[in-house]
Parts: structure tokens; C-alpha cells; sequence
């Protein structure tokens, strides 16, 4: 039976995300969210993009997917007071590191048994066409499950 288990594997890396100590100096667990943002949300934030099943994988007994995901992390600068210490840019930029190794290599257990395998691909740090000053960073990962 065929089965992405992309509810199962977001779980999995957002708890993964919130648990990883390098990552949530910069930006706290509170704010790493789904691919739903709450309104107005307090920055830096981190939310995941929309897993997509790529390759099924089917033999002999078992039956997965590879899946890719984009997780996107959101930053205007670090201030002290009114004055800026860390510019957007390079603050994006840093969590993008976070998110990186906070994933990559990685195997997670999956709610319901078996795991799921995430290596990091790659990312982008943008400008943010939404918000003047701030910085976009996409980090790009595929994972593979089997059942």
C-alpha cells in the first residue's frame, strides 16, 4: 500500500527542530511553525514548506518514498536596543546553518514505527520581497522512509 507519510516525517523534523539547541538561540522553539503561520508572528521565525513524494519505492516487502521539503527561516536583523549588531542577511544566513545541521544526516523515528532518513540538499538566501530589511533563507532536504 502505497503511503507518503508526510504527516508522520513534518512531525518528526519539527520536533527535531525545536529540540536542537544550536538552532533555537537563534530563533526560539515557540516560533519554528508548520507550513501555518500564525498572523503578524513575532521574527525571526521558521516555518516548513509542502513535502512532495518525488520516487515511490517498492519491492520484495516494502514499500516508501523519497520526498523533498524546503524549510524556510525568516529574519530582520538582530538588534541591541536601536542598533543593529547582526544584519538580516547574515542572521538568515546563520539559521539556514542551524537548520542544516540540525537535519542533515539525520534518521528520526516515525510515529507508528519505522524512520525516516534526511539529508540536506542545499539552500537559497534571498531577500524578502514582503518585508523591507529582512532576508529569507530556503533550506532544501530529501528524505527516504521505508515501510
Amino acid at each position: 500500500m502505497a503511503r507518503s507519510r508526510s504527516r508522520d516525517i513534518r512531525r518528526a523534523m519539527l520536533a527535531a527542530l525545536k529540540a536542537a539547541a544550536p538552532l533555537t538561540t537563534l530563533v526560539p522553539g515557540a516560533q519554528i511553525h508548520p507550513q501555518t503561520v500564525p498572523a503578524n508572528p513575532a521574527w525571526p521565525f521558521i516555518c516548513m514548506g509542502a513535502p512532495s513524494a518525488v520516487t515511490r519505492i517498492k519491492g520484495a516487502c516494502i514499500d516508501g518514498a523519497e520526498s523533498i521539503v524546503a524549510i524556510h527561516g525568516f529574519s530582520k536583523g538582530r538588534y541591541s536596543g536601536k542598533r543593529l549588531i547582526e544584519t538580516a542577511e547574515d542572521h538568515a544566513g546563520r539559521i539556514g546553518d542551524a537548520i542544516a545541521a540540525s537535519l542533515d544526516s539525520r534518521r528520526l523515528a516515525l510515529e507508528g514505527g519505522g524512520e525516516v532518513k534526511i539529508d540536506w540538499t542545499g539552500d537559497q538566501l534571498l531577500q524578502d520581497p514582503e518585508e523591507a530589511g529582512a532576508f529569507h533563507v530556503v533550506s532544501n532536504f530529501r528524505m527516504r522512509h521505508l515501510s
